[in-house]
């Protein structure tokens, strides 16, 4: 079963992986003009090097995620990429946060921010021996595999682990307290268990301050169930991964030269989502900005942390051209119409 596990997170595990239909759900109740528009003054985006399925950033300071960079930034390409850091010790052998650590060595510990997860998994026999020092230990190995005192938010990856979720938060309160971590969060969740996991934290001083979930044009479970609404009203940052899925919303690929089978976030057909593509196209053109720096955009405007992994100098001025100004109503409302809803899985994906 754990092996089972690791090839599926390996693979982008994800909520058409298999476990559902390949066609797009079209959303059915697209936001109305007057909540399509997140209320948050600034404008974010989680940067980190390498592949579309490296995750999120943030947070530093009072058991908050940091605030992002102002929606004017101007920040050059080589800077944003050297901030966040995201890495995951689902990764193989920890390898993501050796060659993490390398990179930032050297660098003023406060110019960069760094993220990583503990995946709580059924054949980890620390989950029965230790249920509450699990999340510890394992964030103990990876700050030595980063060499670092302490990282800066502290994600469980899923809600896959067997012991419960008091359990899980006494673990990630005993990380904040000795100062191995400044913030913690979950991701994958649903909206009942983030609050479950933010009412059990409490109970230790500690604030819960993220919710990292796949959002994007194709996949807005998350809106449509209320649970970026949820983390705004709670006081937390709603993260969201594949922000581009995997590359879809890019124009990199086509009917003629799909996505490679592993890239299985959002992974419906191309041929199935043309239309979306074409609307995106349009404004993207009328806007003089890359299909990304628009689908980025949207999810800023609805209220999400968009997760960005980059890898050249072009994604990062992409990344940056997302900031500084918004979709109209009518775009955001052109773009809602061809969007698709998508849905969870029961196993992984349940926000």
């Amino acid at each position: 079963m754990d092996k089972i596990l690791q090839t599926g997170l390996s693979l982008g595990m994800s909520t058409t992986s298999g476990f559902h239909t390949g066609k797009p759900k079209p959303t059915e109740s697209p936001s109305p003009p007057s909540t399509a528009r997140s209320t948050r003054p600034t404008s974010a985006l989680a940067a980190g090097p390498g592949a579309t399925r490296a995750r999120g950033a943030t947070g530093r300071k009072s058991g908050r995620p940091c605030k992002p960079p102002d929606a004017s930034s101007t920040t050059p390409a080589s800077t944003l990429s050297t901030r966040p850091r995201p890495t995951a010790t689902a990764n193989p052998n920890g390898e993501s946060e050796r060659r993490i650590g390398k990179l930032v060595k050297g660098l003023p510990r406060d110019s960069y921010v760094i993220q990583t997860k503990w995946l709580g998994r059924a054949m980890d026999v620390k989950n029965y021996v230790h249920p509450s020092d699990a999340p510890y230990k394992t964030l103990k190995s990876s700050l030595e595999r980063l060499e670092l005192d302490y990282v800066d938010i502290y994600l469980v990856h899923g809600p896959t682990h067997p012991q419960s979720i008091k359990a899980v938060a006494e673990g990630l309160a005993k990380c904040a307290k000795e100062g191995l971590t400044r913030t913690v969060g979950v991701a994958n969740y649903p909206n009942e268990k983030v609050l479950e996991m933010k009412a059990a934290l409490a109970e230790h001083g500690i604030p819960l301050a993220t919710n990292q979930v796949e959002f994007s044009i194709l996949r807005r479970w998350p809106e449509v169930q209320g649970e970026i609404k949820a983390c705004t009203v709670n006081g937390m940052d709603f993260q969201g991964y594949s922000a581009i899925a995997n590359g879809r919303l890019t124009g990199k690929y086509t009917v003629e030269n799909p996505p490679p089978k592993t890239y299985r976030f959002s992974s419906y057909p191309m041929e199935d989502i043309q239309e979306t593509l074409a609307v995106l196209e349009k404004i993207a053109k009328a806007r003089g900005k890359a299909r990304a720096s628009v689908a980025l955009n949207y999810n800023i405007s609805k209220g999400a942390l968009p997760v960005v992994g980059i890898r050249n100098p072009e994604q990062a001025r992409q990344a940056i051209d997302a900031l500084g100004w918004r979709l109209s109503e009518e775009e955001m409302i052109e773009l809602d119409r061809v969007s698709v809803e998508d849905t969870k899985t029961v196993f992984w994906q349940q926000g």
